[in-house]
């Protein structure tokens, strides 16, 4: 025998208190629960915002980088400063860029010999066959059009043609300082 307000299945299938109506204890739910919830809301949305924060960290950081590099960027720019100056100042930058490009090349050699070596023979068969042919073929196009237009335009041929090398033109090559060839060792 049950007690009177104990809960027990209702004819809906839904468990709640007999002797009450499912209206008041849904108001005093509700109550009750505005009250706890108060803080709890506000707790559980700092959650919520801290991890949001954490799983998209990488991509939060990337944009703030680039927008503090365009308002640094946009400032050296007002400043009027010299070409050593803007050159000693873009080295950072310069370092990263070489440092990607060195890091491609063995990232997608290592991704097709993984991605080759997970595939089976039979499966790589006429379809592997026709994409080493597509990409020789394609090469070879490639370095043939490249010098025999090479040969045909002689790129630079004709800015020097006209110029003899006079002291007056070496004159205006910047000097060479000693920071410029520790740089020269980093890079």
């Amino acid at each position: 025998m049950m007690q009177k307000g104990a809960e027990e299945p209702l004819a809906n299938g839904h468990v709640g208190v007999k002797d009450r109506p499912a209206c008041s204890i849904a108001k005093l739910a509700a109550l009750g629960s505005e009250k706890e919830a108060g803080g709890e809301r506000t707790a559980s949305a700092l959650a919520k915002v801290l991890s949001f924060l954490r799983r998209n960290s990488l991509v939060i950081f990337t944009v703030f980088g680039v927008l503090l590099g365009l308002a640094v960027g946009l400032g050296v720019r007002r400043l009027h400063i010299s070409r050593t100056h803007l050159l000693y100042f873009a080295f950072p930058g310069e370092l990263l860029l070489r440092l990607l490009k060195m890091v491609i090349l063995p990232v997608v050699f290592c991704s097709l010999v993984s991605g080759a070596a997970s595939l089976d023979i039979r499966a790589l068969g006429k379809l592997g066959g026709r994409a080493i042919l597509y990409f020789a073929l394609t090469t070879l196009i490639g370095s043939a059009l490249g010098v025999t237009l090479g040969l045909i335009i002689k790129p630079g041929g004709h800015s020097q043609a006209g110029h003899s090398k006079t002291p007056a033109v070496s004159a205006t090559l910047p000097s060479k300082e000693a920071t410029d060839s520790f740089l020269d060792l980093f890079r």
